[in-house]
Order: C-alpha cells, then structure tokens, then sequence
C-alpha cells in the first residue's frame, strides 16, 4: 500500500506497524503503545473524522513516535491530518492511480486552515470569528 508522508515522500507500506481502530480509547492507546515507533489509525471512511481527533490526543498525552492515517482519506484532509499530528497517509493502490501523489502536496498549498483547534494552523471558526 502507498503511503504519502510529511516529508514529500511515496513509498510502499512496510516495517513495523501497530494498528488501532479510530473508535479506541487515546488513553488506553497511549497507556499499552506510548513507546511504538509507528502507530497506525485506522479510518472507516473519509467522512469518519475520529482519527483526527485520536491523534491529536495521543500527541497531546505525549505520543512521539509516527502516526499514519489509514484508509480512504483524500488529498482534501492530507493538511488536517498533518496539523493533528500525523506523519503519513496509508491510501490503497486504487486510490493512488485515482489522486495521484501531486495532488496530495497540492492540498497542502490550498487548504490554509483547519477543522480542529489548537494545532499549528488558524481553525475555520477562529477565523470566522477574527473577521468580525
């Protein structure tokens, strides 16, 4: 499977991985996996944003090893799922052909804000709410 990272890259999915639901409990993630040196989230759909949030948690509860979304996300959520904290994008071989690798760096130039708060980027609300 392709995964696309943070630092530019495409590469085949391989090493050592732990997977999780993103319906799983970030505490009991953190609490059994803190020392992983790859965790992988996976995603139902891409309209199914727990995973955002669960990452976000366990960098928060101190999680300093890789985080990879997996599943069918799309190009459109690669700079939110960056700004929550993880590292890289596990897409099937389809959906690679699909959205080619450009497309996903292009999504970084465009997509400026963010859903959730408090990461690196203004969120959409707090934008909304520093133009009035």
């Amino acid at each position: 499977m392709p995964i696309i990272s943070k630092e530019g890259l495409v590469t085949n999915g391989n090493g050592k991985i732990i997977i999780i639901a993103n319906t799983d409990n970030a505490e009991n993630a953190f609490a059994l996996y803190h020392n992983a040196e790859t965790l992988g989230i996976e995603f139902s759909s891409y309209s199914d944003g727990r995973g955002f949030t669960l990452a976000k948690r366990l960098r928060l509860l101190g999680f300093a090893g890789r985080l990879r979304a997996i599943g069918p996300l799309i190009p459109d959520q690669f700079a939110e799922s960056l700004d929550v904290g993880f590292d890289e994008v596990e897409i099937s071989d389809a959906q690679l052909e699909r959205q080619p690798a450009e497309q996903w760096f292009a999504a970084l130039k465009t997509f400026t804000k963010t859903y959730q708060s408090g990461g690196q980027k203004q969120s959409i609300i707090a934008a909304r709410w520093a133009n009035k």
